[in-house]
């Protein structure tokens, strides 16, 4: 019998270790607030800012930047310190520009940026960078139809950024498809003029007329936390909801170097569209959809330059422009697979 009792107590005693409460795992950190609204492995959003119809969400970083931007200049900055000139190819070509790089660093520029002057005004055509010392021809759109003529060869920057239509235009599109545009948004201003420029528009970036809609955008954004302002590294932009533009940089340096002529580029858009009523803002999932859109698309080369690659793609609602260093065959070893890859230089999704 005392067999029989040890052989019982046995699975007895098992059954009381497989049945006992399991030990208590100590409690799981939130996630920081940013991961709520994650856009990607190394991105995410914070809260929207509605103005009227523009609707504003910043996108911050969620890993560190690679510096791999350490010393890149824009486009601005360089033209302030005469280290940069763009002047016309000999005689004359609408959809060309000589670009003359005397920086010992390259210079980033984007896709309708305006510059003035020549024989007509221009916008930039492709997000690129320049390579430092470098002079070569890059690609421009007019936006000003009706003038062939000047007293100098030479442009200047505006220090604006095309309106999001345009600047996809430029980035997708052709040049009439540029023209129409210009005059589409010249009739909306009330900024008609004999040749058809679009300075005026870019002009009233800075002298006070979106001055209602930016100072409210401004007031929204000097609310958010410092940490998440040192993060941010771009937009998603909704007009009346439906997501209309994504600026995303690889790093903060980068897009705080732009981020205002970026902002005003959005009033822009958004100064001539009337609010809906109840107008609610895109959420991530939203966004995500928008650029996975593009995302899927086959990417077609677009431009380059001895520094830099830019490639394009459309898909079925919007559309993409991707610019990033070349890569270069150094000998290091193979990168982890398992980390998210590093992000491009620059990416730009614009809707149809």
């Amino acid at each position: 019998m005392r067999h029989a009792v040890g052989l019982f107590a046995i699975p007895f005693a098992l059954a009381a270790t497989v049945f006992a409460d399991p030990p208590k795992q100590p409690p799981q950190a939130a996630p920081p607030p940013a991961q709520k609204g994650a856009l990607s492995e190394r991105t995410a959003l914070l809260d929207p800012i509605q103005v009227d119809s523009l609707t504003l969400t910043p996108i911050v970083a969620t890993s560190p930047a690679d510096g791999k931007d350490e010393g890149l200049l824009v486009l601005d900055e360089a033209m302030a310190a005469k280290q940069v000139k763009i002047q016309e190819i000999a005689e004359g070509n609408v959809n060309g520009l000589t670009f003359v790089n005397r920086a010992n660093h390259p210079v980033f520029v984007m896709a309708g940026e305006v510059i003035i002057g020549g024989k007509q005004d221009r916008i930039i055509g492709r997000n690129t960078v320049i390579p430092a010392n470098t002079t070569q021809e890059v690609p421009v759109f007019c936006v000003e139809h009706g003038r062939w003529d000047g007293k100098t060869k030479e442009f200047t920057t505006a220090k604006a950024l095309a309106h999001g239509r345009l600047r996809g235009q430029a980035s997708y599109a052709a040049q009439q498809d540029v023209w129409n545009e210009v005059s589409a948004k010249n009739k909306a201003r009330k900024t008609e003029t004999a040749s058809g420029t679009y300075r005026q528009v870019a002009q009233q970036q800075s002298d006070g007329t979106l001055s209602s809609m930016e100072t409210r955008v401004d007031a929204a954004l000097a609310k958010l936390p410092p940490a998440d302002r040192a993060r941010m590294v771009g937009y998603a932009v909704a007009l009346n909801g439906a997501v209309a533009t994504v600026d995303l940089f690889g790093s903060p340096a980068l897009f705080k170097k732009v981020e205002t002529k970026l902002v005003r580029s959005y009033l822009t858009e958004a100064v001539d569209i009337a609010a809906h009523k109840d107008v609610k803002p895109p959420s991530a999932s939203d966004v995500r959809s928008f650029m996975a859109d593009a995302d899927k698309a086959a990417e077609q080369r677009s431009y380059d330059t001895a520094a830099a690659a830019t490639v394009v793609g459309s898909g079925a609602h919007a559309s993409k422009a991707k610019v990033d260093y070349k890569r270069r065959n150094t000998g290091d070893a193979k990168p982890n697979a398992a980390a998210p890859a590093a992000p491009a230089l620059y990416e730009n999704y614009q809707a149809h």
